[in-house]
C-alpha cells in the first residue's frame, strides 16, 4: 500500500472516531427515535461533507457523493437494495471512503477502489436547506477539529483504533 493511501486510511479512521462523539447530540437535536440500528444512522451527508473538509486540508483532492434508489440503482446496495447515503471520493490515490456504512450493517469504515459495485453515485436529493445545514455543521466541526489537537497536544485519536476497512 502507498504511503498517499495509508494516511488516507490513517485519516479517515480518526475522523470517524472523532465524529462518533457528535453523532449521539445530533440524534438529540434531531428528536431521531430510539430504534436506531447504530449511532452512525441518519448522518452520513453531514459526516461526508466534514470529511471532504479534513481531506481537502490534508492535500487530498475529495468530493461528496450521494445517491437515493429514487433516482434509480444509485446509493449504497444492500442484500434488501440500494439505500439512499452519501459517501466521498478521493481523486489520488483513487478510492471510495465511507464512514458511515455500518448503518446499513457494513463495516464502520470503508476505504475501497472507485469500482465497488456497492456504491453508486446520482444525484444529491436532499432539500436546499438540509444542505445548507450540512455545510453548516461541517463548518463548525472543522472549528473543533482543527482545535482538537492543540488541546489533546497533537495525539491522534486512530492511535490504537483496529477496526476492519471492509475494502474490497
Amino acid at each position: 500500500m502507498s504511503e498517499a493511501a495509508q494516511r488516507l486510511e490513517a485519516l479517515v479512521r480518526e475522523v470517524r472516531a472523532f465524529l462518533e462523539s457528535h453523532w449521539a447530540a445530533w440524534h438529540q437535536h434531531a428528536g431521531a427515535p430510539e430504534g436506531r440500528r447504530t449511532l452512525s444512522e441518519g448522518t452520513c451527508g453531514r459526516s461526508s461533507m466534514f470529511l471532504v473538509q479534513v481531506l481537502r486540508d490534508a492535500g487530498f483532492q475529495a468530493e461528496a457523493a450521494f445517491g437515493s434508489p429514487v433516482e434509480g440503482d444509485c446509493g449504497f446496495r444492500t442484500g434488501k437494495g440500494w439505500k439512499g447515503h452519501g459517501w466521498v471520493i478521493v481523486k489520488a490515490p483513487a478510492r471510495i471512503v465511507d464512514i458511515t456504512a455500518d448503518q446499513f450493517g457494513d463495516c464502520p469504515v470503508i476505504v475501497t477502489g472507485p469500482d465497488d459495485p456497492r456504491y453508486c453515485a446520482g444525484q444529491d436529493v436532499a432539500g436546499q436547506g438540509w444542505i445548507a445545514e450540512r455545510q453548516r455543521v461541517a463548518r463548525e466541526l472543522m472549528q473543533l477539529w482543527r482545535a482538537r489537537g492543540l488541546a489533546a497536544g497533537g495525539g491522534s485519536a486512530s492511535d490504537g483504533m483496529d477496526q476492519g476497512l471492509g475494502e474490497r
